[in-house]
């Protein structure tokens, strides 16, 4: 086709505008990746739980933080019609010391064994109900506190420090921006309450239940998706708007650029275009070969850009620093055909000008 030949003979100029696309696509995809790692660190605990739906307490406001459930209430979600499955959950934030003494903070989920709340474990082995004062943690927590499975790690809660040991090593994810470490029930109950007596504590904060139940509330809770429960943790809809926010106006700068570089291109090629008219080119056929060019240089830059944000992805990894950044199949093929698609359509600038050139007049003008 007469524009990928004119790639070819012109191979700088247009490497230099794939260049320029590539440095933008590249920012969408990192903008991309950043908010794919922030809603992971947000709450990949949440979605990881082995439930369809979360009850919460029907004052907490979809909080989590703010959930706090009875028996009573925990049994009339059990036996709710059309449930399946259930298991009360227990959270609290602590913070634990690092052996360099820094201070760090965790999420402390209880459980019951042998609930659908239970954990899968990558290493070592599953809390018992003798293990009062042992945890299984993330690998995300043991590699930030440069820790390993039979260490002992030191939580603070309520002015009181307590020693727990590491008995095995999940992979769940984070929760509420911390890393996620699963505890027995009753230990939690202990650990948040202290004191208070067993018939003024609440028992957990939320239900994982499977099934699908009939009503979406009941006396004393109400029933979320686990979507829903993670559109409504704290931060997650601000944090989602701003990265969304972000994307629309990489797209939009990327499809600026390519639109203005192909229209310049477009003014200086005003007598060939005029040319191809004159021995009975249609204007379909020029804009045709321009589409082409858009799409050819917008899809060598996405590469690059793709190429460059693995990369960059694994160096952050790789190092020492904590930086919230992962990507998705899905993640690269939606950025890439929105990328190609604001392309194709800023191609449609310089296509105007095809149209209104006139044969006639664009030779003459080199007369």
């Amino acid at each position: 086709m007469i524009g990928l030949l004119e790639i070819r003979r012109r191979k700088l100029q247009f490497a230099l505008i794939a260049a320029v696309f590539a440095l933008v696509s590249y920012l969408v995809l990192m903008i991309t990746g950043l908010g794919i790692g922030l809603n992971e660190l947000a709450g990949s605990a949440l979605l990881n739980f082995d439930a369809d739906r979360l009850a919460y307490a029907d004052t907490a406001g979809k909080s989590v933080i703010r959930s706090e459930m009875s028996q009573e209430t925990v049994d009339r979600v059990s036996s709710a019609p059309g449930v399946e499955d259930t298991a009360p959950l227990a959270y609290v934030a602590a913070n634990y010391v690092m052996p360099d003494g820094e201070i760090g903070s965790a999420a402390l989920l209880g459980y019951d064994p042998g609930t659908i709340a239970e954990p899968d474990v990558t290493s070592g082995r599953p809390l018992t109900p003798e293990d009062t004062n042992g945890i299984l943690a993330d690998r995300r927590f043991l590699n930030d506190a440069g820790l390993d499975v039979g260490d002992t790690v030191t939580f603070q809660l309520r002015l009181e420090t307590v020693e727990m040991e590491i008995v095995g090593e999940i992979d769940e994810g984070a929760f509420f921006f911390q890393p996620a470490i699963y505890v027995l029930r009753p230990t939690l109950l202990d650990l948040k309450y202290g004191e208070l007596p067993e018939e003024a504590r609440p028992v957990a904060s939320i239900v994982l239940l499977k099934g699908e139940p009939e009503s979406a509330s009941g006396e004393g809770y109400e029933v979320l998706d686990k979507q829903t429960a993670f559109n409504n943790i704290e931060g997650v809809q601000g944090q989602s708007a701003t990265v969304t926010s972000l994307q629309v106006f990489g797209y939009l700068v990327g499809a600026m650029v390519i639109g203005v570089f192909f229209y310049v291109l477009t003014l200086q090629k005003i007598s060939q275009i005029g040319m191809l008219k004159a021995i009975g080119a249609s204007s379909g056929f020029i804009l045709l070969q321009l589409l082409v060019q858009v799409l050819a240089i917008a899809a060598i830059g996405l590469v690059v850009s793709i190429g460059l944000a693995l990369l960059t992805e694994r160096a952050i990894k790789g190092g020492g620093e904590i930086v919230p950044i992962s990507f998705t199949t899905s993640a690269f093929i939606v950025a890439g055909v929105l990328l190609l698609a604001t392309s194709a359509l800023a191609a449609f600038f310089s296509g105007r000008q095809v149209l209104r050139t006139d044969p006639i007049i664009a030779l003459g003008q080199q007369l």
